[in-house]
């Protein structure tokens, strides 16, 4: 994992000693990875996911296209490494989706990768034409594990056997298409749910000539996902965390909350109605945090409450 420092809070000598003994990076002047929530709300209900917890209590709504376009033409007059249309969300609720995705395709730098995850639970066949359409780089489907009980009791509201259906059909039209985008991966979360089921995941979409991402459990901030008794082994606090140092994460108003964690919206660094986002990376509040980070100092951060496996 990348390590990085502050530019503004190191003199020359230090920063030497950092970028070349310690292999750490200054910050970047713009954020390296981009989600954006253009329309916010999941119809499922996931264990070990805070939207079972706290998204009836949120306030919820689209973004409006101009307020979209303004965000995409800022980010991609930047050379990011990513920008993801979705956050704490899924993203196939915005049925304008492939327009924006073809409006971040259309002016994105060379480099830049558009990527989402979605559970694949509303991926119809329209939809997946107009993502095949769209300039959509990459598709992450969440799929936390292969039998129908183990499934449906972690991503609770969704049916097994509609998403595998969806999927299976989205592969099969790419096949007819001759598309080579968007790639396709399966993505879950450890849990002891699918700890004995990992071989029968495995081979399911290897078949599918799928790739499988398993990442590690995280309580993302929050205790009453600690407490649910999901992780297999014993939680531990975060050695490092580079999104303070890379990730910008914007909600479907505007605001720019402090981490694809902060689902109650605790920090919010600023409103893209009023400001660039250079200017909230760059701003004397975003500053003062990573500042603390660093120095250990997460009393009264979000920081303070993450936990991972």
């Amino acid at each position: 994992m990348r390590r990085y420092y502050l530019p503004q809070e190191t003199g020359t000598l230090k920063a030497l000693y950092k970028r070349l003994i310690r292999k750490e990076r200054p910050l970047p002047p713009f954020p390296r990875v981009i989600q954006i929530q253009t329309k916010s709300g999941c119809p499922a209900r996931c264990v070990f996911c805070p939207n079972s917890i706290v998204g009836p209590k949120l306030t919820h709504g689209e973004m409006e296209w101009d307020l979209f376009t303004k965000i995409a033409d800022e980010i991609t007059r930047h050379s990011v490494a990513r920008i993801s249309p979705y956050l704490m969300n899924e993203p196939l609720l915005d049925r304008r989706l492939g327009d924006k995705i073809r409006y971040l395709a259309d002016r994105k730098q060379p480099d830049t990768v558009i990527k989402i995850n979605s559970n694949g639970a509303l991926l119809d066949d329209e939809t997946g034409e107009q993502l095949i359409e769209s300039g959509l780089d990459r598709i992450n489907f969440s799929v936390h594990g292969i039998r129908k009980e183990t499934y449906e009791s972690q991503m609770v509201g969704l049916k097994l056997e509609k998403v595998l259906e969806n999927i299976d059909r989205f592969l099969e039209l790419k096949k007819r298409k001759g598309a080579s985008k968007p790639r396709v991966r399966v993505t879950m979360v450890r849990t002891k749910a699918i700890e004995e089921e990992l071989p029968e995941i495995m081979a399911y979409w290897k078949a599918r000539k799928v790739k499988v991402n398993v990442r590690p459990l995280e309580n993302r901030a929050m205790k009453e996902i600690a407490a649910t008794g999901l992780n297999p082994k014993k939680w531990k606090p975060f050695s490092f965390c580079n999104r303070l140092f890379e990730q910008a994460y914007i909600l479907y108003n505007g605001d720019v909350v402090l981490c694809c964690v902060d689902w109650e919206r605790t920090t919010i660094l600023g409103n893209l109605r009023e400001q660039s986002l250079e200017e909230i990376w760059n701003s004397p509040r975003f500053t003062e945090i990573r500042k603390r980070y660093l120095a250990g100092d997460l009393k009264g951060l979000l920081c303070q409450k993450c936990l991972t496996i």
